[in-house]
């Protein structure tokens, strides 16, 4: 396999038709990493960057050093439906004439989001649950009320299952479901090459945020979607945060023990007399949260108290307005 290769700015070829564009965001992860393939005609753009001047502006520039004018885009597929992913979605179908592909899961959880008023009031009862108190509940309604605005309802050209194929002019690329991150996250494989465009399911250096999701196991589902990225050969992941990097068993094999020992800590907090998702959020991080931030522990401490449950590790009484959880016995 052609190794990754170094052409500067914030574009670069990393293998041959496969164009790595880095786009600036507003917060700290930085750069989200989109990615232009192309195809037996014209060009597959996967995910869009955020709805900010700036990063339309170095798409902009990105495809005029590529000689790409908009209208060569003959697709656009979203990996998932976060801000930093979709943002331009609109404003890109609008220039290009590009059908979109996204997975129907993504599709559902996108008409909820979109919806302010029904997401907002959803958001403050789950709070709620976790035994967050009312200030702080309206700290994290504000700190999210940017993020809720970059999210537009899309009508997609093609609703993704997973298992689709995409020709390319280097061979095929193969659509992957791998729920977690979101429920309707997907990568792009191309089997031949060993080439893994991973979307925010693998990435360099972290692991990415799972968060509860109503009605569904979000980390086992997860953990199950890595095991069946884990399956395959793959020789370069190309990530959408981070740069590409190989060796992804062994990042499969270190995210399955980060989550173990996750699920272990709050055991032993639980025990401890932890019995909120709040208390526990507050124990595990143990340091100043922004409420921003603070939203997404909660969430992610709830996702693991779900699959705890599910296992059998965990109960929940959830008689009051606040879950309280214990140890199984």
């Amino acid at each position: 396999m052609t190794p990754y290769l170094e052409i500067g700015g914030d574009y670069r070829e990393v293998v041959p038709g496969i164009h790595m564009l880095e786009l600036p965001l507003p917060f700290s992860l930085g750069i989200v990493n989109v990615y232009l393939v192309r195809l037996e005609s014209g060009w597959l753009l996967i995910d869009t960057g955020m709805q900010t001047e700036a990063c339309f502006d170095a798409l902009a520039r990105a495809l005029e050093g590529l000689s790409v004018d908009w209208r060569d885009i003959r697709r656009i597929l979203l990996t998932h439906i976060h801000p930093d992913h979709m943002g331009l979605a609109s404003k890109l179908i609008a220039l290009t004439g590009a059908p979109l592909d996204l997975h129907r899961a993504d599709h559902e959880l996108l008409v909820h989001v979109t919806d302010t008023d029904l997401h907002r009031d959803w958001q403050q009862e789950i709070l709620t649950t976790a035994g967050v108190s009312a200030e702080m509940r309206a700290l994290v309604h504000s700190s999210m009320f940017d993020i809720q605005q970059s999210f537009e309802r899309l009508t997609p050209d093609r609703l993704l299952c997973g298992g689709e194929t995409i020709a390319t002019a280097h061979g095929v690329l193969e659509v992957i479901w791998t729920p977690g991150h979101s429920p309707g996250h997907v990568c792009l494989y191309d089997g031949e090459r060993g080439v893994l465009v991973s979307g925010d399911h693998i990435l360099q250096h972290i692991s990415p945020n799972i968060g509860w999701q109503p009605g569904r196991d979000a980390l086992g589902e997860f953990l199950s979607s890595l095991d069946r990225i884990a399956a395959l050969d793959v020789d370069l992941i190309l990530p959408s945060h981070g740069a590409p990097f190989t060796g992804h068993r062994e990042w499969v094999r270190k995210t399955h023990e980060h989550h173990a020992e996750r699920c272990a800590r709050i055991v032993a907090l639980i025990d401890g007399g932890a019995t909120t998702a709040h208390q526990i959020a507050e124990r595990l991080w143990n340091r100043h949260l922004s409420p921003f931030h603070y939203r997404f522990a909660i969430f992610e401490v709830m996702a693991h108290l779900e699959y705890l449950e599910r296992r059998q590790v965990l109960r929940a009484d959830r008689t009051g307005a606040v879950y309280h959880w214990t140890t199984a016995p």
